[in-house]
């Protein structure tokens, strides 16, 4: 082979060699970095796996937590447990006096002082107005419509915040009113049924309901906080996927929703008590048949606080009060309350309070 082609062979060999060297360095770095990456998503999926566990423990999903049980023995004869509710809140809705001919106003500084008051009163009536009983604790049922929500051209045109924000805005105060109690009653069971105007859909939805509503999201970052700050559990919740909840007090049975799926077909002289009741004989029998019987339903939206356990339903109020929307429709005028219950072992519901939430001196309209 003459001398230039087996010099020039030799060249060639060389270069390959080297190039194959360096396709060995870089495929051994690759496969270090592969064997990095895949320590690094194994740490990181176990830190997901964690905090799962976590969020899931933190929702601490008990319908009947130890000391909602019955209670028994002559001991315990003045014991008894609160029911308050919250519901058609409105959070981030504006009412203006001046087309309201005076009787009613609302903006976030009147809601902040309205939940506060809701809070507040709660305390004392169960304190000075209910007083000779020993409470267990307290149920917060949250009935939705925490926030006034974007699903109406005229409220995202008039609205002080976003949805998005008002539920951030809702959360802390929601927070401090259990704060609050916890202080007062020790225990606290918060249930929870997401309303009609949480949602982020412009339609109402059957499918993934409470997931794509922000009364849902409050409750669980009320929930996420109080797994960090409560862990002895004496702040429990409910939140369950489904558009309502059940829960025990004692051996008493209660259902919680929303109410908008009732629908309204009443008039401005009996306002709704037609629909609740006709939607909650329906409701009876879907229950029984699912398994899930109960002896009172609790229903919000129809802004309107009718106490009325003896015909199977409490139909509660509204925070925002009485608005346009009611006054174009000529529906009688209403002061923003909530319901307040006392349920006891033996009986039930046996007392019954509004708890008013407006002061029109202090709210300035």
């Amino acid at each position: 082979m003459p001398r230039d082609i087996e010099e020039y062979a030799e060249e060639q060999a060389e270069a390959r060699f080297a190039e194959n060297a360096e396709i060995r360095r870089e495929l051994n770095a690759v496969r270090a970095a592969y064997g990095s990456a895949k320590a690094e998503h194994a740490r990181i999926k176990s830190e997901l796996d964690t905090l799962e566990k976590v969020y899931e423990e933190a929702l601490i999903l008990q319908p009947q937590p130890d000391w909602l049980k019955p209670s028994k023995g002559k001991a315990d004869r003045n014991r008894a447990t609160l029911i308050a509710f919250l519901s058609d809140v409105h959070a981030g809705e504006v009412v203006r006096a001046e087309e309201m001919t005076g009787y009613n106003a609302f903006n976030l500084d009147i809601c902040d002082a309205r939940l506060a008051r809701f809070f507040d009163k709660t305390v004392m009536l169960a304190r000075d107005y209910l007083a000779g009983v020993t409470y267990d604790g307290i149920v917060l049922a949250l009935g939705g419509d925490m926030v006034s929500g974007d699903i109406h051209d005229e409220l995202e045109q008039t609205n002080e915040l976003s949805g998005l924000d008002t539920t951030l805005w809702v959360a802390p105060r929601l927070l401090a009113g259990i704060e609050r109690w916890a202080e007062e009653f020790g225990a606290i069971h918060v249930v929870s049924a997401p309303g009609n105007h949480g949602r982020d859909s412009a339609k109402p939805r059957y499918k993934g309901r409470s997931a794509h509503n922000a009364d849902t999201h409050i409750a669980r970052v009320a929930a996420l906080y109080h797994s960090q700050t409560n862990p002895a559990g004496s702040v429990t919740f409910d939140i369950p996927e489904a558009w309502d909840a059940d829960f025990r007090v004692y051996d008493w049975r209660f259902a919680l929703e929303h109410g908008d799926n009732l629908r309204f077909s009443g008039t401005s002289e009996i306002g709704a008590l037609g629909p609740v009741k006709r939607g909650t004989l329906r409701k009876a029998r879907q229950h029984e048949q699912e398994g899930r019987p109960f002896d009172v339903n609790l229903v919000g939206h129809f802004h309107q606080l009718v106490m009325a356990p003896s015909q199977g339903f409490v139909m509660n109020g509204s925070v925002k009060g009485y608005d346009e929307y009611a006054r174009g429709w000529h529906l009688k005028p209403e002061p923003a309350q909530q319901a307040l219950m006392v349920v006891t072992p033996e009986n039930g519901i046996t007392a019954q309070a509004p708890v008013l939430v407006s002061d029109r001196g202090t709210e300035g309209w």
